[in-house]
């Protein structure tokens, strides 16, 4: 009985001791430390291409680079042609003249060699060539000077109605210079009286209409000028001319361009010749 008892004892230790072993197998283990990464796999297969992305803003403008070495000087230019004196400078020998009297200008700043025409400007619609002429009346020198000298300013009886007070001499040249002067224009000159034996004689004439003014005793071919004394507001105004013939003697039409009134009309010759008449002016 004994030896009995003793194998159930053992057998019961042992069943128990498998039952506890396979309930320790099967009980969940307690977690343990991570282990170390493993190796990185192979590249996969590259992807497409994607589109192009949007341009990039513009980079700043670089520094300048250092100047390039100045070229060679270029051949020197023709020679300009001198240049013309646009104005020159004259001055009359005399401040006032009659129409028949003497005087001279003198002209400097011109061109070397210059033609110079002198002209007499009455107004802006006449401008009489000074003694007459037709061209050039002087040549400048190689200062581009010169001086001549005039009988008269002009014998034309149409230019001589017209002239009187303040006028302007003026000298052009024939390259372009260019010069003027002041000059006054008087019917009296202060030169001798000539011939003492001349007469005048006026018929009398409306406001605006014609006198016929006779005139004798002057000298053959002298030119003669019709002057008011005092007619233009107390100046002289010279009022017309003519020549008279071989014998001395004049007719001339004179335009009573006056006020009704008495005027004593003077005519004076260029030999210095002068006569005195008296002109009535009516009203019309």
């Amino acid at each position: 009985m004994g030896k009995l008892f003793s194998l159930q004892a053992l057998s019961t230790a042992l069943v128990f001791s498998v039952v506890l072993f396979v309930l320790s197998a099967c009980a969940p283990a307690a977690a343990g430390q991570p282990g170390l990464p493993g190796n990185p796999g192979s590249a996969g297969i590259s992807g497409a291409q994607g589109p192009q992305g949007e341009p990039g803003l513009p980079g700043l403008p670089g520094n300048p680079g250092p100047a390039g070495a100045p070229g060679l000087q270029g051949p020197a230019g023709p020679d300009g042609s001198d240049a013309v004196a646009p104005e020159g400078n004259i001055a009359v020998s005399k401040s006032k003249i009659t129409m028949s009297e003497e005087f001279s200008v003198s002209g400097s700043g011109f061109k070397p060699n210059e033609p110079v025409v002198i002209q007499l400007r009455i107004d802006s619609t006449l401008s009489p060539i000074i003694g007459g002429g037709r061209g050039s009346q002087v040549t400048a020198n190689g200062a581009g000077a010169f001086e001549v000298s005039f009988d008269f300013v002009s014998e034309k009886g149409a230019v001589i109605s017209r002239a009187g007070g303040p006028s302007t001499v003026f000298a052009q040249g024939g390259k372009g210079s260019k010069a003027s002067a002041p000059i006054t224009i008087v019917s009296r000159a202060a030169a001798p009286v000539g011939t003492v034996s001349a007469s005048l004689a006026a018929t009398p004439a409306e406001a605006g209409g014609t006198s016929l003014v006779y005139g004798a005793g002057f000298e053959a071919g002298e030119m003669v000028s019709i002057i008011g004394v005092g007619a233009a507001d107390g100046v002289d105004k010279i009022m017309a001319g003519g020549e008279a013939n071989a014998s001395g003697a004049f007719q001339i039409d004179v335009k009573a361009t006056l006020d009704a009134g008495l005027y004593t009309l003077t005519a004076r010759g260029s030999s210095n010749s002068e006569a005195t008449a008296p002109l009535l002016v009516t009203d019309k």
